[in-house]
């Protein structure tokens, strides 16, 4: 498949666009896959999938209104979320777990930016006066991944206000010498590549929308690299005093006739002349 460089977001911060519009830790890997354009026959595998997907979707679907996967006959959108929650608590332990704050703030998690920003396990509520550390023995602290996640320093607290509670799980990527890609470097690589997507699907029936629709997901699982994406360059220069850029080389418009053909209103004045002398003829 061909991902193409319109809307991939799979830098370490994916989709967030800034506290405003919600938490980092609701923040996903996203990309659109197409059509590979008559490379290696694998035009014919992209659209045994898409019909695949599109039947599977016709099959499960409650509602006719059926979102974000196939977002036309020539792309899938492929997305998984950027962070995982490290614990999950169940209501009936919510109240013990604000006391639990409250009353340990010297327990923080190693690396965590404040007292009330870090992973709580369901052992220290049940032993609250006991030691902080976890069945094994083991003592507990920041996971390395999560606490060296490479994001921009502009998005640093914002990833410090949740990272206590969710921790970094990298996309699997694996370049054409099935090397793990690292975070940082993930986006350059996926950029017009031809891959190879191992995805699961998720379905989510949502009733109280207006009208109800389906939402479906082709959630990214493993990537493997087939063939890196032809770097592109812009012509425009950052300097716009250095003057116009050319694009001799890169239109791609249909070139003019070598001469022009007569306009409509010649053609019919020569028609008129050619009737009247004709008459005179006669």
């Amino acid at each position: 498949m061909h991902i193409v460089d319109f809307r991939l977001q799979c830098s370490p911060i994916g989709s967030f666009l800034g506290s405003k519009y919600g938490g980092m830790e609701k923040a996903k890997y996203q990309f659109i896959g197409g059509r590979t354009h008559g490379k290696d026959g694998f035009d014919e595998d992209f659209a045994r999938t898409h019909a695949l997907l599109n039947n599977i979707q016709n099959a499960i679907a409650v509602s006719h209104n059926k979102k974000d996967m196939l977002l036309d006959e020539q792309s899938v959108r492929f997305a998984r979320n950027i962070f995982e929650k490290r614990v999950s608590l169940t209501n009936s332990t919510v109240r013990l777990f604000k006391a639990y704050l409250y009353n340990h703030k010297e327990h923080a998690v190693p690396d965590s930016p404040t007292a009330s920003r870090r992973t709580v396990y369901l052992e220290d509520l049940e032993n609250p006066h006991g030691s902080h550390t976890v069945g094994t023995g083991e003592e507990l602290k920041m996971d390395d991944e999560t606490a060296n996640w490479p994001v921009d320093s502009q998005y640093s607290d914002d990833l410090a206000t949740i990272k206590a509670f969710y921790k970094a799980v990298p996309l699997r990527v694996y370049d054409e010498n099935n090397k793990f890609v690292e975070p940082e470097n993930v986006n350059k690589a996926l950029c017009n590549a031809i891959a190879e997507i191992h995805f699961t699907l998720h379905h989510l029936y949502l009733p109280k929308n207006l009208p109800p629709q389906d939402s479906f997901r082709a959630n990214i699982e493993q990537i493997l690299i087939l063939q890196r994406g032809k770097t592109t360059t812009s012509i425009y220069t950052s300097d716009p005093r250095a003057g116009p850029a050319s694009t001799t080389k890169a239109t791609h418009h249909t070139p003019p006739p070598t001469e022009a053909p007569p306009s409509k209103r010649l053609h019919t004045e020569e028609q008129t002349a050619t009737k009247g002398k004709e008459k005179e003829h006669d």
